[in-house]
C-alpha cells in the first residue's frame, strides 16, 4: 500500500495563512477535479477550511494498485495510486459519496441522490466524460432512412431496462461489478 511521509519545520508553523471559509464544492472526482482540489490544499499562504467533493464512489485511489479488474480501465496520465496516497486528499476535504441530481443556483445548494442538500458558495462542476449506454434508433434498416431522419427522432438518452451483461466501464467499481460478472457467468460456468 501507498503511503506519504510530511514534514513540517519552525519556519512553516510560524507562517501565517489566511483562512478561507468560503465552501467550495466540488463534483465529480475526473483528473480536473482533483488538480483543482490539490491547488487549493497546497497553496502555501491560504489555508481553505470548507472544501467538499461530490462523487459517486468517494475519493479516488483506494483499490490496491495491480488489481486485475482496472486493467479494463485507461490511465490517469495526471495521478497514479502514489499521487493520491501523497496528497491525502481526506485530510483536507469533505467527502459526499453519491450523485448530484440536482442544482439549486437560487438557494445555493445542490441536490445529490435526489435527498442530501449539500449548500455553497462556489460551485465547480468537473464531471469528466462519461460512457452511457448507447440507445437503440428503433430504425428500419428495410426502407433505408438516411442519417437525419435516424437522428431526428433518436433519442439521445436510453431509459429502460439495460441488460445484465451489458457495462459502461467508468471507473473501478464498473470494472470491479463486470469482472465479477465474467468470472460467475464464464470462468465458473461450464
Amino acid at each position: 500500500s501507498s503511503y506519504s511521509l510530511n514534514h513540517i519545520n519552525r519556519k512553516l508553523v510560524l507562517a501565517s495563512k489566511a483562512s478561507i471559509n468560503t465552501r467550495i464544492v466540488v463534483v465529480g472526482a475526473s483528473d480536473v477535479g482533483i488538480s483543482f482540489l490539490e491547488t487549493l490544499i497546497f497553496c502555501p499562504h491560504l489555508k481553505f477550511n470548507n472544501l467538499t467533493l461530490i462523487s459517486i464512489h468517494g475519493l479516488p485511489g483506494k483499490d490496491l494498485p495491480g488489481s486485475k479488474h482496472r486493467r479494463f480501465l485507461i490511465n490517469s496520465h495526471c495521478f497514479n495510486d502514489e499521487d493520491y496516497a501523497q496528497m491525502s486528499l481526506c485530510s483536507w476535504v469533505n467527502v459526499v459519496v453519491g450523485k448530484m441530481t440536482g442544482i439549486n443556483r437560487a438557494a445555493k445548494y445542490v441536490v445529490v441522490s435526489k435527498e442530501k442538500k449539500v449548500p455553497y458558495d462556489y460551485l465547480v462542476l468537473c464531471t469528466g466524460q462519461k460512457y452511457q449506454v448507447l440507445s437503440p434508433t428503433g430504425a428500419d434498416i428495410s426502407k433505408l432512412p438516411t442519417s437525419r431522419e435516424v437522428i431526428s427522432k433518436w433519442p439521445q438518452r436510453y431509459t429502460g431496462k439495460v441488460p445484465s451483461n451489458h457495462f459502461t466501464l467508468n471507473d473501478d467499481q464498473d470494472c470491479l461489478k463486470a469482472m465479477h460478472w465474467l468470472k460467475e457467468n464464464i470462468v465458473n460456468s461450464e
